[in-house]
């Protein structure tokens, strides 16, 4: 009887030690942005953008927007409540986007790092860059809907279903500090009422220095990892005739046998189902040209790809922490990065499809 009493003073000890927020006396914010103040008086500062929603008795969703400038994130988190007559709280934060201005002159990791430090945030918000002005993407009204969940939903949806590769808060901090590894985030702009994924940020440390476009999501995400897409993948045979490929299945395979001689291979695999064809008939013979016309185009495009992050000396496929994975002793980040222009990296495909609901 004297352990159960203990027990439940305990417990309602430990529930009166618990702070509570209701929602209806807080500021819930659920995406931030950061820019560039334009002011040249408010040069060396950081503009701020931070989105709460408002629910209404009705059921409709008021966006109210907070902007302050400030030197610190910190900072501008104190300015938005000397604004408000409610505490605001990051507890339901979703989505964090840079300005392509501060990524590629400011760096983000200072901004990032205060992220990863709030306890009340957690490791899976999304992180994006933005190539819109960062005041008018967050003013703008996408429906009777949460701005930041609006976001974030996109950015989940083409994550999980599209060719878009995962990069939350906790991603872009494993690839920032690893030896062998350079970071990318989803690149996206306002496009009239909705926001457009148009490509990947590429990063060497902190800042942004390159960009892959939205069409060349596809060949980056069987470069980069093993996934499974309900997207489609559309493969020119010729002039006339054309195939989409759908429920697409792909995995990535190195082969470091001969990284001692500079040589890293990479093989791609992908699996598919044909649901359009333009031309007349789809034969065995058919269904191989589309195979190697695959092959071929993904090819051309990852080689194209992997010879342009050498020459920005960047690693967005990890390759230096797959070769980190596979040396005996320390492994070097300074001389992987010296040998890594000049490494001979090959790339080969292998595309298997079936025929399913072909359309003529």
């Amino acid at each position: 009887m004297t352990r159960l009493f203990i027990f439940i003073v305990s417990i309602l000890l430990l529930t009166g030690c618990v702070q509570r927020s209701i929602l209806d006396d807080i500021q819930m914010v659920t995406i931030i942005g950061y820019d560039l103040p334009e002011e040249e008086s408010e040069e060396g500062l950081i503009k701020g953008v931070a989105v709460a929603p408002q629910y209404q008795a009705d059921g409709r969703i008021d966006n109210s927007v907070f902007v302050q400038t400030a030197a610190l994130s910190k900072e501008i988190r104190s300015q938005y409540n000397s604004e408000s007559p409610k505490p605001f709280v990051s507890g339901k934060l979703e989505v964090a986007l840079f300005s392509k201005d501060i990524a590629e002159t400011e760096g983000i990791i200072q901004l990032v790092d205060t992220l990863q430090r709030d306890p009340s945030i957690g490791s899976r918000v999304f992180l994006g860059v933005s190539s819109s002005d960062m005041e008018t993407l967050l003013r703008t009204n996408y429906g009777n809907v949460d701005t930041g969940t609006f976001i974030h939903d996109t950015l989940s949806h083409n994550s999980k279903h599209g060719m878009l590769p995962e990069t939350n808060l906790h991603d872009f901090l494993y690839n920032y500090y690893s030896e062998g590894n350079d970071p990318f985030l989803p690149l996206v702009e306002l496009d009239e009422d909705k926001v457009k994924i148009t490509g990947l940020a590429l990063f060497q440390g902190d800042r942004m220095v390159g960009s892959i476009d939205a069409k060349h999501l596809f060949t980056f995400k069987v470069l980069h990892q093993k996934f499974s897409s309900n997207d489609s993948f559309t493969v020119k045979i010729n002039e006339e005739e054309h195939a989409a490929i759908y429920n697409i299945a792909s995995k990535r395979n190195l082969n470091l046998k001969k990284v001692g001689s500079n040589k890293i291979e990479i093989h791609g695999k992908v699996l598919g189902v044909i649901k359009e064809y333009s031309g007349q008939k789809l034969t065995p013979a058919k269904l191989k040209e589309i195979e190697m016309a695959m092959e071929e185009d993904i090819e051309k495009r990852g080689m194209e790809m992997i010879e342009e992050f050498q020459t920005q000396n960047i690693d967005p496929l990890g390759l230096g922490n797959a070769v980190r994975s596979v040396t005996r002793g320390d492994f070097n980040k300074e001389d992987w990065r010296q040998k890594y222009p000049d490494m001979d990296i090959s790339f080969q495909m292998n595309v298997t499809v079936t025929e399913s609901g072909v359309i003529e």
